[in-house]
């Protein structure tokens, strides 16, 4: 009880706040991604993986989407297995390695294709291969894995990469490897054009000669 004036009141507890109304948005947010995310590896796997390269392009139609559900919940267990494993380490590195890859490797993937009429197979392979490579190496040895309190593995110091995300360094070499890589591929067609333009006047001077 307190006492206000001359009389006293019962104290009462404030009642509780409501419920946020951003809760139900957000779960509903984060199955669609995980479904999402599932359909898509499950898709990978039964389409590219095993109708392409274990079958060649000529996996019957009923094998295909059993194959796809197989994987769909070899994808989910997987999943839900390292969740488990890692529910007490920091796991925000993965949050900002996703965007350095698609920054890194799709981003110049797409910039090339769109904006420069110069880029080859080999450019291309280059600027999605390295940038995700880069991405990769440099999140490894970064300090948010391993050096700090709040790093995913604290007990560990293997790190020697001081930014806290890759994309300072990996932005710029996607876009690097995808230019070289044209580069060698432009040069790769000038000497075989070069050599098959040998080869012609060679042969041309031969079946003159053999007419004369």
């Amino acid at each position: 009880m307190t006492y206000y004036g001359d009389t006293w009141h019962h104290w009462q507890p404030p009642p509780p706040p409501p419920p946020p109304a951003a809760a139900p948005s957000t779960g509903e947010t984060l199955l669609s991604s995980v479904s999402g995310l599932t359909l898509a590896a499950a898709s990978s796997l039964a389409h590219d993986l095993f109708g392409h390269a274990m079958r060649d392009g000529r996996a019957a139609a009923r094998t295909e989407p059993a194959v796809a559900r197989w994987a769909a919940v070899g994808v989910g267990a997987t999943a839900v297995a390292l969740a488990a494993l890692v529910q007490d380490r920091n796991v925000a590195v993965i949050t900002t390695t996703a965007p350095a890859i698609g920054a890194s490797a799709v981003a110049p993937a797409l910039t090339y294709s769109l904006f420069w009429r110069g880029l080859g197979r080999t450019g291309l392979l280059a600027a999605l291969y390295g940038g995700t490579g880069c991405v990769l190496l440099l999140t490894v040895f970064s300090t948010p894995v391993s050096g700090g309190p709040t790093a995913l593995f604290p007990d560990r110091g293997f790190h020697w990469f001081p930014p806290q995300t890759a994309g300072l360094l990996s932005v710029p070499f996607g876009f690097l490897a995808g230019r070289l890589g044209s580069r060698y591929d432009r040069r790769r067609r000038d000497g075989t054009a070069a050599e098959s333009g040998r080869r012609y006047e060679a042969g041309e001077a031969r079946l003159l000669a053999g007419a004369g």
